[in-house]
């Protein structure tokens, strides 16, 4: 053995030429024990993740979570019947916030337990902080890791059980060959409770159970008693499982999804059969893209973790041979990875070509891989630094590599802290009661799409928002399980068949109908027999039925749009003074600006649909106005137009964003400028007297004209800069010929005579 100066301790090259490594007597090694060492980290990311932790409902699959864990209702499949029973306790215990908060505290501190597993972990492999301070920081303050640490998702949990696993991977390889197999009996536990939580946890069990049987077969460790006991500990994991049919009779969820009261209900939920098992989304003919897949993890790992974490992983796999008191555990590791990339990208059938939202509902499952990944970085720093301090005795070199490793974190932390901090994020709040608002006293919101569904019936179930209000899936109103577990929650939504006289009339019409199996005509006309106000979001419904088309149509009076019977239409003037009462509030208070949020995220999705939902009414009274063809010249309905032509006004100013410099940003997408191009025309051909026509549809014409140029330049990707000051041009003359139709001139993008 050589000591350099008291601070290091190197091994020489035994006749295997084997290395056991660089240890650093550092003085906080000397102070603090591994318990130190776990408190102080988890301390750190408590402390960050708590202050960052989301104050409302947030994205994704959040609202579901709440809701089953605040009722002890079951969440969409699996059921996750772990995660919602911690957090029903949770919720009973914890005496002050919101449902939503509550949950969300949980699932921080979940998060931040998980990240500080990574941290003892890599200190237990490599008995080195800097390597250990590295790993935990570039996983725990990752944008991917962190953004769902601070809302009520179940990937912390996830994250937790996997670095517990990877956590007794270590404690097996280390442990005597006698006590080995009570070691897999404790990782088989831990197994059983994560298959309670996320199903792809199941990828990292495979290799890690295969790895440590193989071992105790090799050793003749583990008896056939003892082997059976682990698996009989690994089923005793599974229990909380009873939450579902234990829910399903004594909840009385108002919100909950599956019939779980029968073992083939329970098998059902737990095999994701009505998603597809193995399967992301259970749309039939989308199959899985596994270059595209395996191209954008790449990417992504690179973006999330830095392209420092994949040298030093390359550093860790080609020289820890040497080491061979890390080696297996390394490639155990490695393992995993491998294991789990080639299979999700094998499985993910998730269409990345469509939108970038897409992606973003891929790259959440990336996190899974990205701890092992952060790990083997971490020994790849120790690897160097066994390799440097052997053959240049490098002294204080450990310093450096902390300081390196402290700059990693503070510039992952710099790096990700705006698009994670979601204590001040209410949009999902506010998205969701303007939804509500928008339904009369005791009316009934059909909703279809994970986030318009999950956000209303959050507020309203939960919070208890418009408690006179039904919100009912549009997606889930086909099972045959909804009607008997969600329908008697409802006091007002009518199944069709409740009610006699409806059913022979309904069986006249269409006499083949199988019970349940009713299409959107049957419930608007239900509802319109009752005398129930409908509405529904989006604008579009269920894809291939349009058996309500011919008798119904779909009024876009405000944030949610009204059902009503072609008998019954508004007129014009009657729609623009209910869409103008409603359509003030509905966006009143919602920042459209999509800019604030990452590209992938739900709330870049919602804040782009407020906006786009402004130009809605605009649209619509348009389109009625020119059903007939001589509206247009016609003297008397220029007042008429001049009310819609404000509706465009409202939208674009819903869409307008004043800085702080005092400047202002458009918001427009290229649809919209269409949109309004086309009404604009109408205004510039009619705003004036009969003599002035023609040089008014002139500056009509040009616009137009320039407008379409511009959005087709802009789709394809070329410079519309010169494109862009034709349009201000063409205006500029039409403002100077026609005062009266004066701009607001804080609009800094195409004025478009708003």
């Amino acid at each position: 053995m050589v000591r350099l100066k008291g601070k290091l301790t190197v091994t020489k090259k035994t006749s295997s030429s084997k290395l056991k490594g660089v240890v650093a007597e550092e003085p906080l090694e000397r102070i603090f024990t591994l318990e130190w060492h776990f408190y102080i980290a988890l301390g750190v990311f408590l402390g960050v993740y708590v202050k960052c932790t989301s104050a409302s409902i947030p994205s994704g699959d959040a609202g579901d979570f709440i809701m089953a864990a605040h009722h002890f209702g079951v969440a969409h499949p699996p059921g996750y019947p772990l995660y919602v029973t911690l957090g029903y306790i949770w919720m009973k215990l914890l005496p002050f916030g919101s449902p939503a908060f509550k949950l969300n505290l949980l699932t921080s501190m979940i998060g931040g337990l998980a990240a500080t597993i990574v941290y003892i972990t890599t200190y237990k492999i490599t008995n080195f902080i800097p390597s250990a301070v590295f790993a935990s920081t570039v996983f725990g303050f990752s944008h991917l890791v962190w953004f769902h640490s601070v809302g009520a998702e179940i990937f912390s949990l996830n994250n937790l059980f996997c670095a517990l696993l990877l956590y007794w991977v270590v404690r097996f390889q280390r442990a005597a060959v006698t006590n080995r197999a009570r070691v897999a009996m404790e990782a088989s536990f831990l197994s059983g409770l994560s298959m309670c939580n996320q199903h792809t946890s199941v990828l990292f069990i495979s290799v890690v159970g295969s790895w440590m049987f193989i071992s105790l077969l090799r050793d003749k460790a583990i008896t056939a008693k003892q082997f059976a006991c682990t698996g009989a500990i690994f089923t005793l994991a599974l229990l909380p499982y009873i939450q579902l049919p234990l829910s399903a009779y004594f909840a009385g969820a108002p919100n909950t999804w599956g019939d779980h009261r029968t073992l083939s209900g329970i098998w059902k939920h737990f095999v994701r059969e009505e998603y597809g098992t193995f399967r992301l989304q259970a749309q039939d003919g989308l199959s899985s893209d596994f270059l595209g897949n395996l191209r954008m993890y790449t990417r992504d790992v690179i973006k999330e973790l830095g392209i420092l974490t994949l040298l030093l992983c390359a550093a860790c796999l080609t020289t820890v041979w040497h080491f061979s008191h890390i080696k297996t555990i390394v490639y155990v590791y490695a393992a995993n990875i491998g294991v789990y990339i080639l299979f999700f990208c094998n499985q993910a059938n998730v269409d990345l070509s469509a939108k970038e939202f897409n992606k973003g509902v891929l790259e959440r499952f990336w996190m899974q891989a990205n701890i092992p990944v952060s790990i083997i970085a971490g020994c790849g720093m120790w690897c160097l630094y066994s390799f440097i301090a052997e053959r240049w005795k490098v002294e204080k070199l450990h310093y450096l590599l902390g300081l390196v490793a402290l700059l990693v974190g503070t510039h992952q932390i710099r790096r990700n802290l705006t698009s994670c901090e979601l204590n001040n994020n209410f949009i999902m709040r506010d998205f969701g009661r303007n939804m509500l608002d928008a339904v009369p006293r005791n009316g009934v919101l059909l909703v279809q799409g994970d986030m318009p569904s999950i956000i209303t019936s959050y507020l309203r179930y939960s919070e208890n928002y418009r408690p006179d209000v039904d919100v009912v899936d549009q997606e889930l109103i086909g099972f045959n399980w909804y009607k008997s577990m969600i329908g008697p929650r409802f006091n007002h939504y009518i199944f069709p068949y409740d009610r006699e006289v409806y059913f022979k009339e309904i069986q006249i019409r269409r006499e083949e109908k199988e019970p349940f199996s009713y299409n959107f005509l049957d419930v608007f006309d239900v509802h319109r027999m009752a005398g129930v106000a409908l509405y529904v979001y989006p604008l579009e419904m269920r894809e291939g039925d349009e058996s309500w088309t011919e008798i119904y149509e779909i009024v876009p009076t405000s944030m949610v749009f009204e059902v009503r019977h072609k008998e019954d239409s508004y007129s014009i003037e009657e729609f623009l003074d209910i869409a103008d009462q409603r359509l003030k509030f509905d966006t009143s208070h919602i920042n459209c600006d999509s800019s604030l949020y990452p590209v992938r995220s739900w709330e870049h999705l919602i804040a782009d649909k407020c906006g786009a939902q402004a130009f809605l009414p605009a649209i619509y009274a348009q389109v009625k106005f020119t059903e007939d063809e001589t509206a247009y010249i016609k003297p008397h309905n220029r007042p008429l137009m001049i009310k819609i032509f404000n509706f465009y006004r409202h939208a674009c100013d819903t869409m307008t964003v004043r800085l702080e410099d005092g400047t202002t940003k458009m918001l427009f997408k290229p649809d919209h400028n269409n949109y309004y191009g086309i009404m604009a025309y109408l205004l510039y051909q009619n705003y004036l007297s009969t003599e002035e026509f023609a040089e008014a549809g002139k500056y009509a014409r040009v616009m137009n004209y320039q407008l379409e140029t511009y959005m087709r330049r802009n789709d394809e990707g070329k410079d519309v800069k010169e494109d862009y000051k034709d349009i201000k041009s063409v205006l500029a003359g039409a403002m100077k010929q026609f005062p009266d139709l004066e701009t607001n001139k804080d609009y800094d993008m195409v004025k478009l005579g708003i």
